[in-house]
């Protein structure tokens, strides 16, 4: 029985921390997603809906097809970042846009676990999902874990929301960080963002799609 209840360990990689012992513990955005867990996701909602709705916004406004995109180049890797209580997102991603593995990052310990366990029940019928989903406890400005230029799409919901803003020096490395790892023509998805994340990543590719609700952003070749 022991065994069994730790087997949603084999999603985790790298360490699990204490609240109290990460090392983003004073992101005053940290601190305010630990006393109000629900800010995030009271304006997130279903995963795959919505990145369904984000590839026929790109289709017909842009003329792109972003599974085609996606899966030309085999293996294809997407990133999710800050899932949050959206513990389902990285299997969501994983599975709209067909891809290989799918790397979540999410720095409140305990959605990591809710979120392995919720993998965990989907094992039977996926016997292979530990080595295509791997998730990770750590600040989304720190993807050390990820190579240069090996992520093909990443997903990220009410991340840089201005009602929980994460402090300037975070932001800045996570942009830095995004850019780093996603591959040239590569493409990054974005919910709820403030229009800050738009501005930065603007030099370095081009807006298929920038509205309110959602944000596709493609990098330069």
């Amino acid at each position: 029985m022991a065994k069994l209840e730790q087997e949603w360990r084999q999603f985790l990689e790298g360490p699990l921390y204490p609240d109290a012992d990460v090392p983003w513990r004073d992101d005053p955005a940290y601190s305010l997603l630990l006393q109000f867990p629900g800010v995030r996701d009271c304006v997130g909602g279903q995963v795959a809906p919505a990145l369904t709705q984000a590839i026929g916004l790109v289709q017909a406004l842009a003329q792109v097809d972003l599974r085609e995109l996606v899966r030309k180049r085999r293996p294809a890797h997407g990133l999710s970042l800050g899932f949050g209580m959206n513990m389902h997102e990285p299997y969501d991603l994983f599975q709209v846009f067909e891809l290989d593995v799918v790397h979540g990052y999410e720095w409140i310990g305990e959605q990591v676990v809710d979120a392995a366990r919720s993998l965990q029940a989907l094992q039977d019928a996926q016997p292979d999902l530990p080595a295509r989903i791997r998730l990770h406890h750590s600040t989304i400005s720190d993807l050390h874990a990820l190579a240069d230029a090996s992520v093909r799409v990443v997903y990220a919901a009410n991340v840089f929301h201005p009602e929980i803003p994460m402090a300037s020096d975070t932001f800045e490395r996570t942009v830095q960080e995004i850019l780093r790892v996603l591959e040239p023509e590569g493409i990054l998805v974005s919910r709820g963002s403030s229009g800050v994340l738009e501005a930065s990543l603007a030099p370095h590719g081009r807006m298929l799609v920038q509205t309110p609700l959602v944000t596709v952003f493609q990098k330069q070749a």
